[in-house]
């Protein structure tokens, strides 16, 4: 009778102890598969998306509703993040934990402000787009809570710009990005016969054929150059397109000896010469004649 007493506690303390270490293992394996269940509501529609691409039709409407809905809150995101972090690598007596905290608490902000619903059932890249940026602001969410956990401002930084959770969340927000652009592509191609709708081999572009694309081609190339390369700013496509035109017009590119579009952007980026809203300094003067859906970032 003793022994049956005595055994009780004991068998709620393993009971317990069990539980406490299946709750820490399902916590740390939600973390390493996070990315994995982020929007799984979303998977079947983007793969129906996918399937019907040659059925897509882009309008003028569907560009606006993903750039105020999706686009425009994400925009707001990535300059702050990319300002965030830049404070806390400065380290300019900044608190590190409400640095760390501002972050996740704007991606989470971020994430819902940016419509969940899928409204993009005809536009298959925009269903896409929309998916990947919800991806991409859930695991920028879960890297400042990481960082968050880390144990000093080396730690933190690393975790923001090279660990797993970050670099996933880049490379979604950069495939949304040229989702995005890839779709304005495809709307053009359908308001006018001399645009294409596919980017083609991105491989090298020499400036002989940069030179002939129409501005869309020519952003969603750079929209495409940017997510293989990682370029995660501020600034958008339009605005390395207007640079780069800028260079070759201004003869710079020629005397650089620069021959193709890849290296052009690579001194671009590697110098600091890309800035936020360049496109504007030259919209007029390039671009007065090309076809735009009419997107605020094309006129401010």
């Amino acid at each position: 009778m003793n022994h049956r007493s005595s055994s009780k506690p004991m068998l709620y303390t393993l009971g317990f102890l069990f539980c406490l270490i299946s709750a820490f293992a399902v916590f740390f394996t939600g973390v390493k598969v996070g990315a994995d269940k982020v929007e799984a509501k979303y998977e079947k529609l983007n793969a129906d998306g996918q399937s019907s691409e040659s059925f897509a039709y882009y309008r003028q409407t569907d560009l606006v509703t993903f750039y105020h809905n999706v686009f425009s809150p994400y925009r707001e995101f990535k300059r702050n993040w990319n300002e965030q972090v830049d404070l806390l690598v400065r380290g300019s007596g900044a608190d590190r934990t409400e640095i760390l905290k501002n972050l996740r608490n704007s991606a989470n902000s971020a994430y819902s402000q940016v419509t969940q619903d899928s409204i993009f059932d005809e536009s298959p890249l925009l269903k896409q787009g929309q998916l990947n940026i919800l991806k991409s602001l859930r695991l920028f969410s879960e890297a400042a809570g990481k960082a968050s956990s880390s144990s000093g401002k080396e730690q933190a930084v690393k975790a923001l710009k090279n660990g797993e959770l970050a670099a996933g969340a880049v490379r979604y927000g950069l495939l949304a990005q040229s989702n995005y652009y890839a779709s304005m592509l495809k709307w053009g191609s359908q308001k006018n016969s001399a645009i294409p709708s596919e980017t083609g081999d991105l491989k090298i572009i020499p400036l002989a054929k940069w030179n002939k694309m129409p501005l869309l081609l020519k952003n969603a190339a750079i929209a495409e150059i940017m997510r293989n390369r990682g370029i995660f700013e501020n600034y958008e496509p339009q605005d390395v397109t207007a640079k780069i035109d800028n260079l070759i017009r201004s003869g710079k590119a020629a005397s650089l000896k620069l021959k193709d579009i890849q290296s052009i952007t690579s001194l671009l980026v590697s110098t600091g010469a890309l800035r936020e809203n360049d496109f504007s300094r030259w919209r007029q003067q390039y671009y007065s004649k090309e076809t735009l859906p009419q997107l605020s970032f094309f006129y401010d």
